[in-house]
């Protein structure tokens, strides 16, 4: 099903001057026939975003893209005609995004935000259009889908809260200590999911014949789970994330905590060979705004992979998500250990 904001952005691209130099700030909720689609966009389009699967894919239909944080230093203020933003699921990316259009944009350049009234679209656009200037142009899609055209009119006001974006803040759990930031996911807080995971964590290594001597954290957000394993067991780890925000921050808790092993950035695992004794992981099952049961499947199969004939992997989902009917066919072995009706961990062997 095509996503009605992404369509309003694409056709707002194409109705502006071939001239005019565009710069799209694309985070995860996009398909590839939707990159696809945007690449014939006949302008001087510039693409950047924080996910190493989009980058791939950008850089693949030869759009000029840059793989970041959204670190927008790197290009000239006030350079850009328009920026193309469909906005993120996160409330501190989108605030940080308007607050930086600002920077990015020529006097009386637009800012095109497109997104669902359930979205809070309505709330940005009215929040950007006080920031930047005025909104001279409004598109309605189906589904309350929405997007304005806000023209900034070379002064902006007082910036919009983005919780100081690249600021690093402490989180505390038992003994451990961790950073983090805006744009990681659950980034104030420690994920009840992954924490449930953790609780089981001793009981399940009583139950192995020897002690992990190698972990793969595959979706490792900034490192709770690896970090967390770590005060259990001597092991080498390898975390891996389609994030470039988690990446960074789980390299900074490995060094924190003292933890040997590597960080990657990595589309579900796909590049690592190395194999593992012990799987940990916490899937993400929303892409963007919708639940997509292909990642949880995705990344079942990249933990079967990455596992050594007799290791084990435990997986931590939502109760209602389906993991065992997903695991089958996957593994020969697939466990309850433990539901709390919020959360449920599954052994997979």
């Amino acid at each position: 099903m095509s996503d009605q904001p992404f369509e309003l952005l694409l056709q707002a691209a194409l109705s502006l001057d071939v001239d005019k130099k565009l710069l799209w700030v694309v985070d995860e909720n996009i398909t590839a026939d939707e990159i696809i689609r945007m690449s014939t966009v006949r302008t001087q389009l510039n693409a950047i975003t924080n996910r190493f699967d989009i980058y791939q894919q950008l850089i693949n239909r030869d759009i000029d893209s840059r793989l970041s944080d959204f670190d927008f230093s790197n290009y000239s203020a006030n350079s850009f005609d328009a920026v193309l933003y469909r906005v993120s699921k996160e409330k501190p990316v989108v605030h940080y995004v308007i607050n930086s259009s600002a920077i990015l944009l020529k006097a009386n350049g637009q800012l095109l935000l497109s997104g669902y009234k359930n979205e809070g679209i309505k709330t940005y656009v009215d929040k950007a259009s006080k920031y930047l200037g005025e909104a001279i142009d409004k598109q309605k899609g189906s589904n309350s889908a929405l997007l304005v055209a806000i023209n900034y009119l070379g002064e902006a006001q007082k910036k919009l809260d983005d919780k100081n974006y690249t600021t690093l803040i402490e989180l505390d759990y038992e003994d451990a200590s961790f950073v983090s930031k805006p744009g990681v996911y659950g980034w104030n807080k420690i994920d009840k999911g992954s924490a449930f995971l953790v609780d089981q964590l001793p009981q399940i290594l009583d139950t192995l014949p020897s002690v992990p001597k190698t972990v793969a954290d595959i979706g490792c957000g900034f490192g709770f789970l690896s970090v967390m394993t770590n005060a259990l067991i001597n092991a080498e780890f390898i975390a891996t994330d389609n994030n470039v925000a988690s990446v960074g921050l789980c390299k900074k808790n490995f060094e924190k905590n003292n933890i040997e092993g590597e960080v990657i950035l990595d589309d579900c695992a796909e590049s690592i060979q190395k194999k593992a004794d012990l799987v940990v992981c916490n899937p993400p099952f929303h892409q963007g705004f919708a639940i997509e049961g292909e990642l949880t499947q995705r990344f079942l199969q990249a933990a079967k992979r990455l596992l050594k004939p007799q290791g084990v992997a435990v997986f931590v989902v939502n109760s209602f998500i389906p993991l065992e009917r997903k695991a089958q066919g996957i593994f020969d072995q697939v466990v309850e250990l433990k539901n709390n009706r919020s959360f449920k961990v599954l052994l997979l062997k």
